[in-house]
């Protein structure tokens, strides 16, 4: 029978992988399961039987593989197809034994039409027949066995490779577990999720007929998507060409479709630094992502906790999971096309090179931690590398909070809070209380109306400091004339008769609440961030010290005797 006329087995690429990399690295005999579509002639699947028992020259199951083989078709769509297993060289053919265990297998599971028996050896030298291929230094060759009348009848089978692994890697899709057979409505599909850069968080569901039919392809929540399927083109390559023509499609239109002179597209090649991802960052994270912001970066060691849940941007859904997680996937969720890199891990864990690349390489930072050392890290990396940044922080029960603006030009985050504390030392602290063991504000309860009202304008902000002043925009200038005054720390009064403002605002008519009063700080020529060129440090020569460690210090210097 010539190979044209053949019956055909297909076989994913990535299941073909396996069986190279187990019982193609070894010498024989070994085993394991093909899986694949019901009903069809199709392999997703392969199970590498590695705790076998078994000889040079034979090969038995173990009770394992079968409570694997269990295991995948009540967690998956995907059907037991038979066994693969190995020959000595110059053996590429069943034996009389294995067509007796094909005849047995087939008695026992009475839904197979065929069972699949490929027989994997070393002799890669000689000529392929068609029902043979060869792959990383062993050979395939596939038989399928039926019951005929005249009793077990073993065909050679020809091999078609679906290039599933291929063509996802060609297109930059990467993923953590390999793809899954499931079901959709009555057809069985092999579905993976996973990133493509410049997409965001990408489904692809690949049918029975790929690479001749397109798969089903979803960005983010939203699909599946019309695509141009290139049948012209090589199998292979398909998906990529696909990919191609997705990442080039003005996929931020839609953003801004309400904002148009207010916001400019340039948004979509911006990166920004969120680094806290409580209520303050959260919101601002998803208010730049629905502005249009195509890439972030995000750094917070938490996870999602039930009490976050009122005051922020997570849902139910999130609890339990790293707060990097949970905010990336809302952000791919709102622009499918946004890249989000996350780093569960406090700023002190990260090594200064680590972060000092994070900072030069992004469009702005946003500062939203709870702790002031870290602020000022950030203050100083930021100025630095002359990356703008925006410092929002909440006053004690948000009944009030500040936005401090930093920029070329402007006083730093340190200068700035130093000088407009100093001038108000008068007036009872409005600030949040410190944990003298950690450096870090104490939580306390607010409102949410409260906390967003502080952040929007941070917000406003940050979307003007990402605009170019090519950029004729709304946003670019309300962020200019801050500038231009040298006003860049706002105060806020969520409540009546708050803080400074009874006295500063006292004689203003129609006065009540949510006040704001915009300072313009001075810089200190000395301040190793802002101050004279020569005089500013590098801060990526900086050395963290243990939380506590100068308190101790303090504590010794005191209790030296003799002193």
């Amino acid at each position: 029978m010539t190979s044209a006329r053949l019956p055909v087995v297909r076989v994913a690429d990535y299941a073909l992988d396996g069986i190279a990399a187990t019982l193609g690295a070894v010498t024989p005999e070994q085993g394991g399961a093909l899986l694949g579509i019901p009903g069809s002639d199709t392999v997703t699947q392969f199970v590498h039987d590695r705790s076998a028992d078994v000889t040079s020259v034979r090969y038995h199951n173990t009770d394992w593989l079968i409570q694997e083989i269990n295991q995948v078709e009540r967690r998956t769509a995907a059907r037991f197809k038979g066994i693969i297993h190995s020959h000595p060289r110059g053996m590429p053919y069943p034996s009389g034994q294995d067509r007796s265990e094909f005849a047995r297998s087939l008695e026992l599971n009475t839904a197979l039409t065929r069972y699949l028996a490929p027989i994997v050896t070393h002799d890669v030298t000689t000529a392929l027949d068609g029902h043979e291929l060869v792959l990383d230094g062993c050979r395939m060759s596939f038989f399928g066995a039926s019951q005929s009348e005249s009793g077990l009848r073993l065909t050679p089978m020809r091999p078609v490779v679906l290039p599933v692994r291929r063509a996802l890697t060609r297109a930059g899709f990467t993923a953590v577990d390999e793809p899954a057979l499931i079901t959709v409505g009555d057809s069985a599909m092999l579905g993976t999720t996973g990133e493509i850069g410049g997409l965001g968080l990408v489904t692809i569901l690949f049918g029975a007929d790929y690479p001749a039919t397109a798969p089903l392809v979803f960005l983010g929540e939203s699909g599946p998507i019309p695509l141009d399927w290139e049948l012209g083109v090589p199998g292979e390559d398909r998906l990529e060409r696909v990919v191609g023509r997705l990442r080039s499609r003005p996929a931020k239109v839609p953003l801004q479709a309400r904002s148009a002179g207010l916001l400019s597209p340039a948004l979509a090649d911006r990166r920004v630094l969120v680094v806290g991802a409580g209520s303050v960052g959260s919101y601002l994270t998803e208010v730049l992502a629905r502005s249009g912001v195509g890439a972030f970066t995000l750094v917070d060691p938490e996870e999602v906790a039930a009490e976050n849940l009122g005051r922020s941007a997570y849902r139910v859904d999130d609890v339990g999971t790293p707060k990097v997680e949970a905010l990336a996937r809302l952000v791919r969720a709102v622009n499918p096309a946004a890249e989000v890199a996350g780093y569960a891990a406090a700023l002190d864990g990260l090594p200064i090179e680590d972060l000092a690349k994070l900072v030069e390489g992004c469009d702005l930072v946003v500062a939203a931690t709870d702790d002031n050392q870290a602020q000022g890290r950030l203050d100083h990396l930021a100025y630095w590398f002359g990356k703008p940044a925006v410092f929002p922080a909440l006053y004690r029960g948000a009944e009030g909070g500040e936005v401090i603006m930093v920029a070329a030009g402007l006083p730093c985050w340190g200068c700035s809070t130093g000088g407009v504390r100093a001038a108000t030392a008068e007036q009872e602290s409005p600030l949040r209380r410190t944990d003298y063991g950690t450096g870090r504000l104490i939580a306390e309860p607010g409102l949410l109306v409260d906390i967003h009202h502080v952040s929007s304008v941070a917000g406003k902000l940050a979307l003007g400091l990402l605009h170019p002043d090519s950029e004729d925009v709304a946003a670019m200038r309300f962020a200019a004339g801050v500038r231009e005054r040298g006003a860049n720390y706002a105060v806020f009064a969520n409540r009546p008769d708050y803080w400074i403002f009874a006295s500063v605002l006292a004689d203003t008519y129609g006065q009540y609440a949510y006040q704001s009063i915009w300072l313009a700080p001075s810089r200190d020529e000395a301040c190793p961030v802002c101050g004279e060129q020569e005089g500013r440090t590098d801060p990526t020569a900086y050395t963290a010290e243990a939380p506590g460690a100068d308190l101790l210090a303090a504590y010794r210097r005191e209790a030296a005797p003799g002193e």
